[in-house]
C-alpha cells in the first residue's frame, strides 16, 4: 500500500518569553504541518502563562486545524501540570505516559510520550526502582502501538542517549526499547548539541531543542 506522505514539525526548549521571537521566526520559514510536536521546556522556569503565547505564535502563523502533541519537560514542574492541562485542553494534547493515535494522510501514527523525573530525587535505590517501572511501562506502551500502528513515535523530554557514549542507549530505554522499538525518537533538552540525528537499529533520534538547531525540525514520513 502506497502512504501518502505526512509532514511533521518538532521543536524544544522555547523557554518562552526567552525565545519566543526565536520561535516565531523559525515558524515563519516552516512548512505547514499535519502533526506539531513539542517536546518539553515550551516555557521557562514554570510561567505556565506563557503556553498561551507559544500556542498563539503558533496559530497565527498556521491556524489551529491541525493536531498538537506535547510532553512536559523539566521547567513544567509537577505542582503546574494541572493548571498547564487545564488552560491548553483544548488546544493541545498532553502526554504523560500515555499515547495517542492518529490518522494522518493514510497512515496510523501513534505517539507514546513519556513525562520527565523529579530532579531533586538523590536516593540511588528510589531512582532504579523509578526508572524500573518507566521501563516496564514504556515497553508495554510501545508493545501496544507497535501492533496497531503504521508508524511509532516516542516523545520525550530528555535525551535517551547515555551521556558518556551518544551513540548507545540510556539502559532504561534500552530495556523498554528491546521487543519494541519506535520508528522515531523525539526530544529536546540539549542545548549545546551538534550532533542532532542519531540513527540505532531501526529507530531515528532526533534533538529538536530550538537552541541547538536554530529552527523548527520538518520531517516527511
Amino acid at each position: 500500500m502506497n502512504l501518502s506522505p505526512v509532514k511533521i514539525a518538532a521543536v524544544a526548549d522555547v523557554h518562552s518569553p526567552r525565545f519566543l521571537n526565536e520561535f516565531k521566526t523559525a515558524l515563519s520559514v516552516c512548512e505547514r504541518p499535519d502533526l506539531f510536536l513539542f517536546a518539553g521546556d515550551m516555557i521557562n522556569r514554570g510561567k505556565a502563562d506563557e503556553y498561551i503565547n507559544v500556542l498563539d505564535t503558533l496559530e497565527s502563523q498556521f491556524g489551529s486545524d491541525f493536531p498538537i502533541v506535547a510532553c512536559f519537560g523539566n521547567e513544567d514542574p509537577l505542582d503546574l501540570r494541572d493548571e498547564l492541562l487545564s488552560m491548553t485542553k483544548d488546544r493541545l494534547t498532553f502526554l504523560d505516559e500515555k499515547s495517542l493515535t492518529l490518522n494522518l494522510s493514510d497512515s496510523r501514527i501513534t505517539i507514546v510520550g513519556m513525562s520527565t523525573v523529579s530532579m531533586e530525587l538523590r536516593n540511588p535505590q528510589t531512582i532504579q526502582t523509578i526508572f524500573e517501572e518507566r521501563a516496564r511501562q514504556l515497553s508495554q506502551l510501545l508493545q501496544d502501538a507497535s501492533r496497531s500502528s503504521d508508524y511509532v513515535i516516542l516523545l520525550m523530554h530528555f535525551s535517551p542517549l547515555l551521556e558518556t557514549n551518544p551513540a548507545e542507549f540510556s539502559w532504561w530505554v534500552s530495556r523498554a526499547i528491546e521487543n519494541f522499538a519506535p520508528n522515531l525518537i523525539i526530544h529536546g533538552h540539549i542545548h549545546n548539541s551538534t550532533r542532532n540525528i542519531i540513527e540505532i537499529g531501526a529507530t531515528t533520534i532526533r534533538n529538536v531543542a530550538l537552541p541547538a538547531i536554530g529552527s523548527i525540525t520538518e520531517l516527511g514520513i
